[in-house]
């Protein structure tokens, strides 16, 4: 028989084994040379030196900051993923291409921002909106499929994206946030659903070469006439893109909104069409407008900040007289009445007050009742706004597209510019996202969709980790994947072994070691 004193310690020592083999667990894995820490199902950090990267299966979800700032090519996220938080893979300069599976319901703000070699994503995921900064700074961003379901685009969640093409806007789209589309260089072309009810003020500025925006019909808040925004009656202009070189307004328009031509430098000369009343501040600011002609009818004209025309044409003893003699400009009078520019000026200038060899803009100057033009509405909504091919060939976004597919096609419509700066950023380990906007003469002013109202949306996101348990995704120790080459940094275990059994099978031998020392002494 094994004494007593024997047994006792070998209780302890199974009891010991016990106690560790049922402590919760942190996993270092090891796969395709890359390390990973794993708790609970999250993972919450990347210690590998880059190449490609297949996440196991039973991660649940991809903490904040995990891969920010690491040198991954690309990145294979698994259906068991449920939510990806703040800054995920934020800065991942090298990462190319990456597909987000239809399994993740949350996404935190910035998963993407400043990847600036990403040049193609997959968004399958099952998310209702596009966070805020999601892809910003993505400047090699040429192609994006996303699935539909989509409510609200965040604000800066395109900023800097300076390949993107065209963009078309997926049908269900409620709001566009601030700078959402912000210093999108290349962008030619955007198209909005009739779901659209907000576009936030700054969500296009900084779009040099943005030349048409194109509203579907029976958008109950927004038109489109001429390649440029109007709210949905068309009485008041809300935007002209800074990238079109003349601009035609609607005969039927009575306000230019704040901000609408701001930064247009291109168009040289404007007509204002009869029936027009208001001028709203900052509506010319910063824009290249060296002439304009103002009707009678227009009894207020705002401050306009930036801007030096070098004459405004209109009536004597009108609001375009007074304007002019208050802000110091040479004024041309259409009636053969007083003037406030010298002669000389006037010779040079005539009344259309346009430079040899500028860019005009012809108006439809067709004289109409005040209820007359507030009857235009919907009448042409269908056939307005052919397509400006301008974009014809360059690098698209079909946002509606389904999945893992991309849009090649261009799309057409106007944009404006307006002002004010957004973004988002989010803490991450050992990095951060960071997101970037424009400012411009319009304020943080969100457009308008009706007569002088404002609209304002916030689109925020949060992300919220879910777990579920998944199948091990097999072993991970000793292998490569691609052209990448095991780290160098010690590890503690590779695979799916835990350290702790060593532990567990040492105790287990002491114990053994034990019971036989007891017998060897009874013998």
């Amino acid at each position: 028989m094994i004494n007593s004193n024997v047994k006792q310690k070998f209780a302890f020592i199974m009891a010991m084994a016990m106690i560790l083999f049922l402590m919760p667990r942190e996993q270092v894995f090891a796969t395709g040379g890359v390390n990973m820490t794993i708790s609970g199902g999250v993972l919450t950090a990347y210690n590998g030196g880059g190449g490609a990267v297949t996440i196991p299966s039973d991660v649940t979800s991809i903490g904040p900051g995990a891969f920010a700032g690491k040198a991954i090519s690309s990145v294979s996220i698994p259906g068991s993923v449920k939510s990806i938080g703040d800054n995920a893979f934020a800065n991942c300069t090298s990462l190319a291409n990456v597909t987000v599976p239809g399994s993740v319901t949350s996404m935190g703000s910035g998963v993407f921002s400043g990847c600036s070699g990403l040049s193609s994503v997959s968004m399958q995921a099952s998310v209702s909106s596009i966070p805020a900064s999601t892809f910003s700074g993505c400047r090699s961003l040429t192609s994006i499929a996303i699935s539909g379901g989509i409510s609200s685009i965040g604000s800066g969640a395109f900023s800097g994206c300076s390949s993107l093409g065209s963009m078309s806007v997926p049908s269900g789209v409620i709001s566009i946030g601030d700078s959402a589309f912000a210093n999108c260089s290349s962008l030619s072309a955007i198209s909005i659903p009739a779901s659209t009810s907000s576009i936030g003020g700054s969500a296009l500025s900084g779009c040099s070469n943005l030349s048409a925006i194109n509203v579907a019909a029976g958008n109950s808040a927004y038109a489109s006439d001429g390649g440029c925004l109007y709210n949905a009656s068309k009485t008041r202009l809300v935007m002209v893109p800074v990238g079109k070189s003349s601009v035609s307004i609607h005969s039927g328009t009575k306000i230019i909104g704040s901000g609408a031509l701001a930064g247009c430098s291109r168009v040289s000369s404007l007509s204002l069409p009869s029936g027009l009343t208001t001028i709203e501040s900052g509506a010319f600011s910063g824009s290249g407008i060296r002439s304009i002609t103002i009707p009678s009818s227009v009894t207020s004209i705002g401050s306009q900040s930036g801007w030096s025309p070098d004459v405004i044409t209109g009536y004597s003893n009108s609001a375009a007289a007074s304007f002019a003699a208050s802000a110091g400009y040479a004024f041309s009078s259409l009636d053969g009445g007083s003037s406030s520019d010298s002669s000389d000026d006037e010779d040079e200038d005539d009344s259309s007050g346009s430079s040899a060899g500028s860019t005009s803009a012809d108006v439809n100057d067709i004289t109409a009742s005040d209820s007359q033009a507030e009857d235009v509405s919907y009448d042409d909504d269908e056939t307005e706004d052919d397509v400006d091919e301008e974009g014809a060939g360059s690098t698209s976004i079909d946002l509606g597209g389904g999945s893992g597919s991309s849009s090649g096609g261009s799309t057409s419509g106007s944009s404006g510019s307006g002002a004010g700066s957004s973004g988002a950023s989010g803490s991450a380990s050992g990095s951060s996202g960071s997101s970037s906007g424009s400012s411009g003469a319009s304020g943080s002013s969100t457009l308008a969709s009706s007569s002088g109202s404002t609209a304002s949306v916030s689109s925020t996101s949060s992300s919220s980790g879910s777990s579920s348990s998944g199948k091990s995704s097999g072993a991970y120790a000793g292998t490569t994947s691609g052209n990448h080459t095991l780290d160098e940094t010690p590890k503690t275990a590779d695979g799916t072994i835990d350290p702790r059994l060593f532990l567990i099978l040492g105790l287990v031998f002491v114990g053994c070691g034990f019971i036989l020392a007891g017998k060897r002494q009874r013998v």
